[in-house]
């Protein structure tokens, strides 16, 4: 399975590198939101110390759905995406590639963006950097996952640029509060202990879904 997966995030990676359409989408979208956000806040640090965890994910989580909403696009326009799901390889690898694709394009983003955002609103991450790191990775992969399977279920509808977020939302909304709880209590000097409930929601989060989403996959897409 992992190797028929690889051979379709490097795919997706291949055609992504030609067109750069996603990424280039995602980074635009996510300037402009701190930018934005930057005019709007002109706060002492105090102030943005509370706020910008909500900046950065609100940020992030739409550049998500920008990458997620186009995951399986491509082949549904041209026509592709029934031989895709007619290939002898398990499903759940057509899951897990996609999956690889949105959390690598979303990490580029982040790594772009963060440090404008940090550049933007004079704040320092240096010293709190490796638990931001866990952070994101586990809220990249958990929000990714959700994302990617919506995906696949708005992918056959008719608005699916407007079903994805009316789906994914809701569900995602419990992943995108403990993000913004973590990453507000790192950015106030915080250690492990001060967040444990949240990282444990992150953690089982992730892995309920990750697991729940490879599983369902392939009933949704023969829907």
């Amino acid at each position: 399975m992992l190797a028929q997966s690889w051979q379709i995030y490097r795919k997706d990676m291949l055609v992504e590198y030609r067109t750069r359409e996603r990424v280039v989408t995602m980074f635009v979208f996510s300037l402009i939101v701190v930018i934005i956000f930057n005019f709007a806040f002109n706060a002492g640090a105090d102030v943005l110390q509370r706020v910008a965890p909500g900046m950065i994910w609100v940020a992030f989580a739409f550049a998500g759905m920008l990458s997620a909403s186009r995951s399986f696009s491509p082949e549904k326009d041209r026509g592709t995406f029934e031989g895709l799901l007619l290939a002898p390889i398990d499903r759940g690898s057509i899951f897990l590639g996609k999956l690889m694709g949105n959390v690598t394009l979303i990490g580029l983003v982040q790594l772009a963006v963060l440090p404008l955002f940090v550049l933007f609103f004079n704040m320092t991450i240096l010293p709190y950097l490796s638990k931001l790191l866990v952070i994101f990775f586990l809220g990249t992969v958990g929000f990714s996952s959700v994302a990617t399977l919506f995906a696949a279920v708005a992918v056959n509808t008719r608005m699916r640029d407007v079903m994805l977020p009316v789906l994914l939302l809701p569900v995602a909304s419990p992943v995108l509060i403990a993000l913004v709880e973590t990453t507000r209590t790192t950015f106030e000097g915080g250690d492990w202990q001060d967040m444990t409930n949240w990282i444990r929601l992150l953690s089982v989060f992730t892995v309920v879904f990750l697991i729940a989403s490879v599983m369902l996959f392939e009933y949704i897409v023969e829907e």
